[in-house]
């Protein structure tokens, strides 16, 4: 009965569509009221902790890296949606490493007051190579569920393959994510430590998992996650989740008490009843609720505690083998990192700088990448130099740029090779330059070949200082529209057309951008 009078005290709580930013709280009291020995458990990690943080002499600057299996559950019947694409995946292993390493673009938006907080975590997190057998992975499980109802909180189905889930990599070397629908608009969940080891991990619905794409927003820039696994490394909610009462905290010495929650984007400073006078309660904190992009920072100590946690209850994970090195007797190219832009561009034009990996056992040259800013025109480059197995090179792209404030840069290998989820990687920054723009080019568009023929690309270059959607229109001398589609140009951005079927003469192509209008005449010739 007390079971279920617990269940019954939670249900207001996830009151149907709201947007539940998380439930880990409620799942945790939940846990403590009805499994005696869960309580144990947290309540001796606990004290484990305070023994650890006030006989401790020095700072833990360790660097952790955490070996990740993602588990993607999803409907059969919504399968296009639900089962994210492995870069989905990737942006957000790319998130979280941002966010734990203070590579976000956003931490230029963290408080003067509160900078000296700001703490590198030196935690790193990667996609398992190697599975629990010690065979190759790409980190990535996927599951088709016979289930037709979204999960709950108390929905254990999650983690059986049986049950129609799928079942936890050993969380003693493993990070588990379970990726799945979530009822009740529940964003996500996650398990302090203590938990029996079969739902050890974090739990994100979908529609929160990654950055933009089919994201939703206000939580589309992948923080669900990065709060969660705080949660998973022992962090509690910044306010201390004691309703407003101002006795309890979040055990953070550096953090500001705080009453309840924060939403939205509050402005700068904000009070409250427990931190009644400026700089205030620190609602930009990845513990507290505000949306994805005002999210930017841990502190501290909150940084100390996590290290805390890697070092002695999380300890295991140090000695995992998911991420040695697998025999692959296949091509495997990957991209290990991104140079630039991290963080901020003080330019609108700049050129792109990765670091490549060459995992398998065949030399690899001519290696043609894929990149675009924010969704501009994307752009090839082939690198002609070659990389031999087990090597790693930097590799520098051709100029691109963005938009002022911030942006999302994103990479890809095409060579089909392996295994295709390392191929791809992201990074948000800004472009901060407000004054002078640093790139020489002029202020108009070109086309070329010109004269064209059906058998060419028709390249248009928009020779144009600012970025801007534009739609392009190609008329024939007689006035008659043949060609009309939208595009975001970037400054630098090249459009290929290909596929065009015209008939010889002269043609007039318009660009009708927000900012900028041209017109250039072209000429088509007999194949």
């Amino acid at each position: 009965m007390k079971k279920w009078l617990l269940l019954f005290c939670l249900i207001p709580l996830l009151s149907i569509g709201q947007t539940h930013r998380c439930v880990t709280d409620s799942l945790h009291r939940y846990k403590l009221a009805i499994d005696r020995e869960y309580k144990l458990r947290y309540q001796n990690i606990e004290q484990s902790l305070q023994y650890h943080q006030l006989h401790k002499a020095t700072t833990n600057d360790s660097a952790y890296t955490i070996p990740v299996v993602v588990h993607i559950i999803y409907h059969t019947d919504n399968a296009s949606v639900e089962n994210i694409s492995d870069e989905q995946i990737q942006s957000q292993i790319d998130v979280l490493n941002e966010d734990y390493n203070t590579n976000n673009e956003n931490i230029l938006d963290v408080p003067t007051i509160w900078q000296p907080l700001v703490r590198n975590s030196k935690i790193k997190f990667v996609l398992a190579n190697t599975d629990t057998n010690g065979n190759y992975t790409t980190g990535i499980n996927r599951t088709a569920t016979s289930i037709t109802s979204a999960f709950s909180i108390f929905d254990n189905r999650i983690f059986s393959k049986v049950d129609g889930g799928d079942d936890a990599w050993n969380s003693n070397f493993y990070l588990n994510i379970w990726v799945c629908e979530l009822e009740n608009n529940i964003l996500g969940f996650a398990a302090f430590p203590g938990t029996t080891s079969n739902s050890d991990g974090v739990v994100i619905n979908y529609k929160a998992f990654g950055r933009f794409k089919n994201t939703i927003a206000p939580y589309n820039y992948g923080r669900t996650a990065t709060h969660e696994v705080g949660h998973w490394l022992n962090l509690v909610h910044i306010w201390g989740d004691d309703n407003g009462a101002c006795s309890n905290d979040d055990a953070i010495a550096d953090t500001p008490k705080q009453a309840n929650s924060n939403t939205r984007c509050p402005s700068f400073p904000k009070t409250d009843a427990c931190t009644d006078t400026a700089p205030g309660i620190m609602y930009m904190n990845y513990m507290d609720y505000t949306d994805d992009r005002c999210m930017s920072f841990f502190t501290n100590r909150q940084v100390e505690r996590m290290k805390q946690v890697l070092a002695t209850l999380r300890n295991s994970i140090v000695a995992s083998n998911g991420l040695a090195s697998p025999n692959i007797n296949q091509s495997d190219l990957s991209i290990d990192s991104i140079e630039n832009p991290v963080t901020y561009s003080s330019n609108r034009c700049f050129q792109p700088k990765v670091k490549i990996r060459n995992n398998g056992n065949t030399t690899h040259s001519n290696i043609t990448f894929n990149y675009a800013v924010s969704a501009g025109i994307s752009k090839n480059y082939v690198w002609k130099d070659s990389i031999q197995s087990g090597e790693t090179k930097w590799v520098e792209l051709d100029e691109i740029g963005g938009d002022l404030g911030s942006n999302l840069f994103e990479v890809r290998i095409v060579n089909i090779d392996y295994n295709r989820v390392n191929n791809y990687k992201s990074a948000s920054f800004r472009i901060n330059n407000t004054s002078t723009f640093n790139c020489a080019i002029s202020s108009s568009i070109a086309i070329y070949p010109n004269p064209f023929t059906n058998s060419n690309v028709l390249t248009i270059d928009a020779n144009y200082p600012e970025s801007q959607k534009a739609t392009i229109k190609i008329y024939s001398n007689d006035g008659k529209m043949v060609y009309s589609k939208e595009f975001k140009f970037n400054p630098k951005d090249k459009l290929e057309l290909s596929s065009l079927e015209l008939s010889a003469g002269l043609y007039q192509m318009e660009f009708n951008g927000e900012i900028n209008h041209d017109v250039k005449k072209f000429v088509v010739v007999n194949k």
